[in-house]
């Protein structure tokens, strides 16, 4: 019984406050814009546990965004309706279809077209929240990851300086994208030259740097979740000017294990060969003719 009468109590005193700010315009607006911003918030606490996943984040970034724009527009219209000045506008507006059409379409024209495009874009999905992707637009190269998504931009951060480009999302639906993340089942493979001299042991050399490749932990982990059994192979690219040119192929699971996998590879190349006597790295020279040889050789010649 107490806690029925502490109920009705509670109830009572709400509806009383509720009256109260209602009564006067100012503090209903107040109140309404309070709603709001707390409602707006509420979206994101929502959307928080579905954000975590990767599967499907495009989709959810963009729902996010309509939830958030439909709070604002609906509750920004009621609020500006409180107003003497607007009330006749805003009932006008809301009671004709035709005219909001033709009203949204004049105004937001630039800003439909955005929202139009995101919707493309979650719906066929050419990249996902997290992928590095690589495109030009207006001109301009762009290669970062994709950040975010909301009814008009496109966020990526750029890889060169961590900068966050904003791309409209009309311009980021019809741009042609290298989307390096598109499959999740693919690697990133990415080839490493390198040159020995002439005088080398070539066999020795190429044994060494498979051996090398083959023990990176970047590699291994990629190997063995990709279930890659062909042995690491490395291929005579060239016969130079100056030695040999190496090439083998370096797989790891993304770009930025592929580039430290690499540093790594020749760090620890430059090692071995270091303790290797018959091993040495070519590098550009030049063999310079003495006067008794040049008179040798025109002898020969002769």
């Amino acid at each position: 019984m107490e806690t029925t009468e502490q109920y009705e109590e509670l109830k009572g005193t709400a509806k009383s406050f509720l009256q109260v700010i209602t009564s006067d315009k100012l503090y209903y607006a107040i109140f309404l814009l309070v709603v709001m911003l707390v409602a707006v918030k509420m979206v994101d606490v929502f959307f928080l546990p579905f954000g975590r996943k990767r599967k499907h984040s495009i989709q959810i970034n963009f729902l996010k965004g309509c939830c958030k724009a439909m709070i604002v527009i609906t509750l920004g219209i009621k609020i500006v309706s409180l107003s003497d000045t607007m009330s006749g506008f805003t009932n006008q507006i809301l009671m004709s279809s035709s005219l909001i059409v033709v009203v949204l379409g004049f105004v937001f024209q630039e800003g439909l077209s955005n929202i139009v495009h995101g919707f493309i874009l979650t719906i066929f999905m050419p990249f996902q929240i997290g992928d590095r992707i690589h495109t030009t637009i207006d001109g301009e190269s762009i290669t970062g990851y994709i950040k975010s998504i909301d009814l008009r931009n496109t966020v990526i951060q750029n890889v060169m300086n961590s900068s966050h480009i904003i791309v409209p999302n009309s311009k980021m639906d019809l741009c042609v994208l290298d989307n390096q993340y598109f499959d999740e089942n693919t690697c990133s493979s990415n080839f490493l030259d390198l040159s020995v001299t002439y005088e080398s042991d070539l066999e020795k050399a190429i044994r060494i740097m498979e051996e090398t490749i083959a023990a990176n932990p970047l590699v291994v982990k990629a190997r063995e979740e990709k279930n890659i059994k062909d042995p690491v192979t490395v291929m005579v690219r060239e016969l130079g000017d100056s030695g040999i040119y190496l090439r083998a192929s370096v797989t790891t699971l993304t770009v930025e294990e592929n580039f430290a996998a690499c540093s790594d590879i020749r760090r620890e190349l430059v090692r071995r060969f270091g303790k290797e006597a018959d091993v040495e790295f070519a590098y550009p020279h030049m063999q310079l003719v003495g006067a008794d040889t040049a008179e040798q050789i025109r002898e020969i010649l002769q």
